[in-house]
């Protein structure tokens, strides 16, 4: 939990998916309130939006939790690993994403059942619903954030359309020629490792695959730094407990 805490970016993504839960769950009972006449209304949709937020906490929680225990492994055997093995880091965190949300859903959701029932069948089957639901709206964002992606690359290509154009039109034509000194050109300008079968674990990185490889890397450099930072914070604050501890202990002492 502390981990999570330290982390910026993960303490933002629980604090504003609770808000938004909240909000969620605060329209929801304020139509029921209104729909069934419940009164106050403002209770009811009070209540129905700390209900929403306390789950959604609790889901927040744990699915951030799993994501920061996935990304140590990942980054443990991307470190053991070479670089031309490397999974695609969008692909790793698709992957780490669902796992997580499906889990954290299905965990969240039996203990809730659970509560409302009191009985082990409850556990599974809303564990077996909510790990569902989660993995449906995981999937969503996750198709959202591929088209997010092409948008971007979309655009990037378009702004480097016209110089690629330029560069292609004064291309030299490919030389067909079966001498010796043509075949023994083309086999030098090919790249070797395009030859190599799928299967193969070696293969070249595109500059944008290296680009994401490079923000991974430089995201866990600053979890790194955030994590040593608040060590030697804490350090500090129990070496100033301590020194005041012995001062107080000089003094009774004289």
């Amino acid at each position: 939990m502390t981990n999570i805490l330290v982390d910026r970016d993960a303490r933002n993504r629980i604090i504003l998916g609770t808000l938004g839960f909240g909000a969620i769950g605060g329209a929801i009972g304020l139509n029921i309130a209104i729909l069934r006449n419940l009164q106050p209304i403002t209770k009811h949709t009070m209540t129905m939006a700390a209900n929403w937020s306390l789950c959604g906490l609790f889901f927040l929680t744990t699915r951030e939790a799993l994501l920061l225990e996935q990304n140590t492994k990942n980054t443990t055997a991307a470190a053991a690993a070479s670089s031309a093995a490397v999974v695609r880091p969008s692909l790793m965190r698709e992957h780490d994403q669902m796992f997580s949300s499906v889990l954290a859903g299905g965990f969240t959701g039996g203990i809730l059942s659970f509560l409302a029932r009191g009985n082990k069948k409850s556990f599974i089957s809303g564990a077996l619903g909510f790990g569902a639901l989660a993995a449906g709206g995981q999937y969503l964002y996750t198709l959202a954030n591929r088209k997010r992606r092409q948008i971007i690359v979309g655009k990037m290509m378009a702004d480097n359309g016209n110089s690629v154009e330029q560069t292609s039109s004064k291309a030299p034509e490919p030389d067909d020629s079966e001498s010796m000194v043509a075949r023994l050109r083309r086999a030098i300008s090919v790249d070797p490792i395009t030859l190599l079968p799928e299967w193969f674990p070696l293969r070249r990185i595109p500059s944008e695959e290296y680009r994401e490889i490079l923000e991974l890397r430089r995201e866990e450099i600053r979890y790194e730094l955030r994590r040593l930072r608040g060590i030697v914070e804490d350090m500090d604050r129990r070496e100033e407990a301590l020194v005041l501890k012995l001062r107080h202990t000089q003094r009774e002492n004289e």
